[in-house]
C-alpha cells in the first residue's frame, strides 16, 4: 500500500504543515538543523516528529552511527511528497503572495557579479513596495545547487556554464558581455585584440577555487591562456587592485558599471574571442507552487526583462 494512501477527504491545513514539516526533516536529517527552519523549538519539532511518526505508523527517520538516516518509508514519502505537495497545494486554494502586506525572507545565493546587478535593482525597484520582504544574499559556495536541495537557499543565481542536475528547474534571465577595467592612466587602447590581451598582466577572479573561471575557459578552447599576477574571489575587491597598476580586471556588465563611476579607472572593450554567456536563476520543483517563491521569480523575470 501507498504510505500516501491518507484519508485524504478529511486532510486540513494542519495535516498539509505536518507534511511539510516532513521534508524539511527529510532534508536535514537533523532535528536541531530541521526545527530552526520550522522557526520552532527543540522540544516542538520533537513533538512534530512524533505526529508524524504517529501518523505514518513508521520511524520514518531514525539514528545511526553518521547521524539520522530515512527509513525505507520515510525515503517513498519524501520522493512521493515532492511530486504531490505542489499540486496538493494548488488543490487547497493557496492565495497569491501579497509583497505589500505579507512577509517572506528569501535567500539567495549568487558571485558578486551577479549580485551587483539584480541587488541594487530589487533594493530600488522591489523593495519600497514589498514591505515585509527581506533579501539574505549568503555567499556563492561549491554547495549552492546541494543547499538549494536541502532547503537552505532558496534561489540560486549561476551562470548558464554551470551544470544544473535535472531534478532543479533553471530559468534564462539575461545575457552577460565581458569588458575589461584598466587604470585610467593606463596605456591600454578602448578596444584590446586578443593579442595585447595576452601579452598584459591581469587580476583573475575565480568565486570558487580551482575552477577556472570563463574567460580562461573561453581561451582555453583556443589553446591559449592569459598571464596573472593576483588571484581574488571577488569582482569588488579585485576592482579596488586597479588603479595607479597596469593591470587587466576582466567584469560583467555589474561590475563595469561601478568601474565607470570612478574616476581613477577606465572600462575597455574585451577582445571578441572572450564571448558573453547567461545569468539563470535556479530553484528547487517543490517550490513551483510556493505563491512568495513564484512572486520572486516574477520580479526576477521583470527586472532581467529590463537590463
Amino acid at each position: 500500500m501507498c504510505i500516501m494512501d491518507m484519508r485524504w477527504k478529511r486532510l486540513h491545513q494542519a495535516d498539509l504543515n505536518l507534511l511539510v514539516a516532513f521534508m524539511v526533516f527529510a532534508e536535514e536529517l537533523n532535528v536541531s538543523a530541521a526545527a530552526k527552519r520550522l522557526l520552532l523549538s527543540q522540544s516542538a519539532a520533537s513533538r512534530t516528529l512524533d505526529r508524524l511518526r504517529e501518523q505514518f505508523e513508521d520511524d520514518l527517520m531514525v539514528r545511526g552511527r553518521g547521524g539520522y538516516q530515512l527509513t525505507p518509508a520515510g525515503v517513498r514519502l519524501q520522493r512521493e511528497l515532492a511530486r504531490l505537495l505542489p499540486e496538493l497545494e494548488g488543490v487547497m486554494g493557496r492565495p497569491a503572495f501579497d509583497a505589500e502586506t505579507e512577509e517572506a525572507t528569501f535567500r539567495i545565493t549568487g558571485p558578486d557579479n551577479v549580485c551587483a546587478v539584480l541587488g541594487p535593482l530589487l533594493c530600488r525597484s522591489v523593495l519600497p513596495k514589498a514591505h515585509g520582504v527581506k533579501l539574505l544574499f549568503v555567499p556563492w559556495s561549491e554547495s549552492a545547487l546541494e543547499d538549494l536541495d536541502r532547503g537552505r537557499v532558496d534561489v540560486a543565481l549561476s551562470n548558464d556554464d554551470v551544470l544544473v542536475p535535472e531534478h532543479l528547474r533553471a530559468l534564462m534571465l539575461y545575457r552577460e558581455q565581458w569588458s575589461c577595467v584598466v587604470a585610467k592612466e593606463s596605456g591600454l587602447a578602448d578596444r584590446l585584440t586578443l593579442k595585447r590581451y595576452l601579452e598584459a598582466e591581469h587580476i583573475v577572479v575565480s568565486v570558487l577555487d580551482g575552477v577556472q573561471s570563463i574567460p580562461d575557459k573561453r581561451l582555453a578552447a583556443l589553446g591559449k591562456r592569459r598571464r596573472w599576477s593576483v588571484r581574488m574571489p571577488y569582482f569588488g575587491a579585485a576592482l579596488e587592485c586597479v588603479p595607479r597598476t597596469e593591470l587587466v580586471l576582466t567584469v560583467t556588465s555589474g561590475v563595469a558599471k561601478v568601474a565607470r563611476a570612478r574616476r581613477e579607472l577606465r572600462v575597455i572593450e574585451a577582445p571578441p574571442e572572450i564571448t558573453g554567456f547567461g545569468f539563470q536563476a535556479v530553484w528547487h520543483p517543490r517550490l513551483d507552487s510556493d505563491p512568495a517563491h513564484t512572486w520572486l521569480r516574477g520580479q526576477l523575470v521583470r527586472l532581467a526583462g529590463e537590463l
